[in-house]
């Protein structure tokens, strides 16, 4: 099987609990399409480069 990599950016605004269910729901929509999540990484809030939907923090 072919190894993906994949970033999500959420709202700075986001609890913990919040970006651990989004985590939680983007992992269970992996495996039920016969995906496996290998390894995750929380990176913790960043500031961007440049504005995404008027946000500076992701």
């Amino acid at each position: 099987m072919p190894l993906y990599e994949h970033v999500m950016i959420a709202r700075q605004d986001l609890s913990n609990s919040q970006a651990e269910g989004l985590i939680e729901h983007f992992g269970a929509v992996l495996s039920d399409n016969g995906g496996k999540l290998v390894e995750q990484e929380y990176w913790g809030v960043k500031t961007m480069a440049y504005k995404i939907n008027k946000n500076r923090k992701g």
